[in-house]
């Protein structure tokens, strides 16, 4: 290999005769061997790079700062690096370096400083066009790569974006195809309520016009550049005139909106922009990683694991077991987002770390961003085409999970109380059957409505749910309601004030006490004015009249409705006992039958005990309505 020499302040290089770089490239070529890649190796930079350039040049020879000859040789070397006829090898200087990013800097003045002189002379070197004296006039690195690199991430996002439109299509036509599918939902890796896989999808659908979104804006906020800015923001060594001429000719270049920042000194100090970025690539990409891992779980299979669904087959799964197949592609992007969260966090530090008027960290900056949209444009398609678009769906499967889980005992549960619910549910877990089963075989409801009520599919349809739902609410609290209106209402009278004396017990009634009372005077449909109810409460401790008056039947409903209010406290005052005993023998019935009817009470509190736990409790006067009823019932 030939090569030239060429000197500097800290001595001679050799300097491959063939290479269009000079000393400064080949020093930071020798001083930053670390990453393995070069900043030839992103194209898309250079291309940017030398579009600054370009724009400079044509921007100096308008305001006369530049001969034209000069100016047009370096707009046409700068077209030989965007068009990619200047080899990729002529840019050979580590991404990652030190410096503030001057290596990088240099390499593309010497380039176009030597192909310019190549244009005008024949040969290479610095006769006519000198990288510092032409190229670089009226710039400095400070304000060049941010430059540059700005609008190299918004060509990359733009990239990005097309990409996450494949995926998106992908998922349209996904949720079409299965939005009548139905399937089980799953919470905490638990069974879950019925959900078509077309809802499912909808919610991947979702997070991918989000990201398109997101990234759009991003895109528009990339075209924001300190170009003019020179060293620190002051515009320090360009020409009159150069800042105002050279945005024109960039957005010309470049075929892109660009615009100066509204503050150079904020543009070259912060970086704030770099963070927002790269946080919408991570949120992309941890968004894409969640469905990916859904997908894994789901296939898992493919005999003994969920199988909902079948992930299209690419390549053999192991080199030991015949017949298996990996989730490949889902599996690339767990691992692309593992490296993008990691870039993240590097720029983050960057960032972070940027001291007083200039952000000297560009290279790591430049690099993670780069390397997370690449990995994200390469990969999208990939997982679009060969996972996404091949997914097929086992929907029998799907459909008996969706028959079988217990889960949907909470619209028994909406339409008769939380203890039915749980008892239905234990019922189906204790005979592995379904709620539906179980409804039918406890007579909760009858098989053409259980049928309707818990169609899976119909679940999943929330105006339909709610419709029926509501209209079996209804008729269960009409049937309820109907019960407690049976009873005489002077029996229902007697009732009320026998929980009225049990609350003024201690002698005083508190605020929640008051709430209590008239929620069961609305339970009990005491025919009377609210401020008649409302002076009953208030009035204190009374003395129970009348009770003699109850035929036996009413007597134990009363004797009945005033033990399961002195149960409802474990810890039974004496007040409590004493009162309790005052009113058994003012409504004259036996010790032998009060302790008959306070087994009855302790039959429903145990059922209650059992059925849920204490901390799925309801406190007692939100459900006293449906409790009442079961009083009622059981005395009956």
């Amino acid at each position: 290999m030939k090569y030239r020499y060429e000197s500097d302040s800290l001595g001679e290089l050799p300097i491959p005769e063939d290479a269009y770089y000079g000393i400064n490239t080949e020093r930071g070529r020798q001083n930053f061997d670390v990453s393995g890649n070069t900043i030839g190796d992103f194209h898309q930079f250079i291309a940017c790079m030398a579009m600054v350039k370009k724009a400079a040049a044509r921007a100096n020879a308008e305001i006369g700062a530049m001969a034209k000859p000069i100016a047009d040789a370096i707009c046409e070397a700068a077209d030989d690096v965007v068009t990619g006829r200047i080899h990729k090898s002529q840019f050979p200087v580590d991404i990652l370096q030190g410096g503030g990013g001057v290596s990088t800097h240099m390499n593309i003045n010497e380039v176009l400083a030597n192909r310019a002189n190549e244009i005008i002379t024949g040969r290479k070197g610095y006769d006519f066009v000198h990288p510092n004296n032409h190229v670089n006039m009226g710039q400095s690195t400070n304000d060049v790569l941010p430059t540059a690199i700005k609008i190299t991430l918004h060509f990359y996002t733009l990239n990005l974006i097309s990409s996450l439109k494949l995926l998106k299509h992908a998922l349209e036509n996904k949720v079409e195809e299965f939005k009548d599918i139905v399937k089980l939902a799953r919470t905490c890796l638990q069974d879950a309520v019925p959900i078509t896989f077309g809802q499912e999808f909808s919610a991947y659908l979702a997070l991918v016009k989000r990201g398109i979104q997101q990234l759009e804006i991003q895109a528009d906020a990339c075209l924001s550049v300190p170009l003019g800015a020179t060293a620190v923001g002051t515009g320090l060594g360009s020409r009159y005139g150069y800042t105002e001429a050279v945005y024109p000719h960039l957005c010309e270049v470049t075929g892109l909106k660009i615009r100066p920042d509204e503050n150079f000194f904020d543009g070259l100090q912060n970086g704030d922009f770099f963070i927002q970025l790269s946080g919408t690539l991570k949120a992309v990409a941890t968004g894409l990683s969640k469905m990916a891992t859904d997908l894994r779980i789901l296939s898992s299979g493919n005999r003994t694991g969920m199988m909902e669904i079948i992930l299209p087959p690419v390549q053999a799964g192991s080199s030991i077991m015949p017949g298996k197949i990996n989730p490949t592609y889902p599996e690339l992007i767990n691992q692309v987002a593992y490296q993008i969260c990691g870039n993240d966090t590097a720029v983050t530090m960057a960032v972070e770390g940027i001291e007083l008027d200039l952000n000297i960290w560009d290279a790591v900056i430049s690099k993670c961003l780069f390397e997370s949209l690449e990995l994200l444009t390469k990969s999208i398609p990939l997982f679009t085409h060969k996972c996404i678009e091949g997914i097929e769906v086992n929907v029998q499967e799907c459909k008996t999970q969706a028959e079988r889980t217990l889960a949907v005992a909470v619209v028994v549960a909406i339409i008769f109380g939380y203890d039915i619910g749980v008892r239905v549910a234990k019922y189906a877990h204790r005979n592995d059957i379904s709620i539906k089963e179980a409804v039918i075989e406890l007579e909760i409801l009858p098989t053409d409505l259980a049928n309707e009520l818990l169609d899976p599919m119909m679940l999943t349809d929330v105006k339909r749910s709610v419709e029926i739902t509501q209209r079996l609410a209804e008729m269960q609290k009409d049937k309820t309601k109907a019960r407690i209106k049976n009873i005489n209402d002077y029996t229902r009278r007697k009732i009320f004030e026998v929980m009225l004396r049990m609350a003024w017990a201690d002698g005083s009634l508190a605020k929640e006490e008051v709430m209590v009372m008239e929620i069961a005077a609305e339970a009990l449909q005491l025919e009377m004015p609210k401020e008649d109810i409302t002076k009953t409460i208030n009035r204190g401790v009374v003395v129970l009249e009348g009770l003699e008056q109850l035929d036996e039947r009413d007597s134990e409903l009363v004797f009945l409705c005033a033990a399961w209010l002195s149960s409802v406290d474990d810890d039974i005052a004496q007040k409590e006992e004493e009162l309790l005993e005052e009113i058994r023998q003012s409504l004259h019935i036996t010790n032998e039958k009060a302790e008959e009817l306070k087994e009855m009470v302790d039959k429903i509190r145990h059922e209650k005990a059992e059925l849920v736990p204490q901390w799925e409790d309801f406190p007692w006067w939100e459900e006293f309505e449906n409790l009442l009823a079961r009083v009622v019932e059981i005395a009956q």
